[in-house]
């Protein structure tokens, strides 16, 4: 029997209520540090409501620009990276899963919150400089978690980082500089810590669950050998490459 169609879909309202909690909690954590960023950027924009901004730089535009802090520094507050997610939820058990270290945490905070709460698209797109970018960018990332931009947390979006090679976090814009790269969490990776365990679309078919209770069957092993042909076809596709 195949999750994909059979099993119930399981919604936030499943999950016990301290998951949830624990997950709102995080990024409410996540919000009061944007709201502190848009505060201290409204307070040296000349023109902080302007539509175009990003498109053009005025001047006055110009000398802020220059007298932003530097990238080795850290911003004023220091960094946000404090504590872990509470065992046993599952915002820990991903992170053990895929061997990601709390700023790893924080930083998947950070990307997927525009896909729960569509507040944070207009404000990244504020922090950004460019109200069509409503991802937040490597930089603004960095920035939120209170670390310097061309500090050692730049190297948590290399290929081979946990949250890239594990497929946790897509990187876009490969054409720009890091600093300006947008981050994007798969809806599948937001849907799982909402409470959705159904798998991807593209493994319909290929996935097999057992029945609740039961024990799970090793695809690759046992029966005949066209019983499960989809999983071998599988195997030999990654054993080739």
């Amino acid at each position: 029997m195949t999750m994909t169609e059979s099993a119930p879909v399981r919604g936030a309202a499943d999950l016990p209520v301290t998951d949830v909690e624990i997950l709102w909690e995080r990024l409410a954590r996540v919000e009061q540090r944007v709201r502190h960023a848009v505060a201290a950027r409204r307070a040296t924009d000349p023109e902080p409501d302007d539509p175009y901004r990003g498109q053009y730089l005025t001047p006055e535009a110009v000398e802020r620009v220059l007298e932003s802090r530097d990238a080795f520094a850290p911003v004023p507050e220091g960094s946000y990276v404090t504590e872990s997610a509470p065992t046993g939820s599952r915002l820990a058990r991903l992170a053990g899963s895929f061997g990601l270290v709390a700023l790893d945490v924080e930083l998947l905070l950070v990307a997927m919150a525009p896909d729960i709460d569509a507040r944070f698209e207009r404000l990244y797109g504020y922090l950004n400089d460019d109200l069509t970018r409503r991802r937040p960018a490597i930089g603004l990332a960095l920035e939120l978690c209170g670390l310097p931009a061309a500090g050692s947390g730049r190297f948590r979006f290399q290929p081979s980082a946990p949250l890239v090679a594990g497929g946790l976090l897509e990187i876009g814009d490969p054409e720009r500089p890091l600093l300006s790269r947008t981050l994007r969490v798969p809806d599948r990776v937001t849907a799982h810590l909402l409470g959705d365990d159904e798998p991807d679309g593209r493994l319909r078919g290929l996935v097999h669950v057992p029945a609740p209770g039961g024990e799970p069957d090793d695809p690759l092993s046992g029966g005949e050998p066209d019983d499960q042909p989809e999983a071998h076809r599988i195997a030999a596709a990654l054993a080739t490459g």
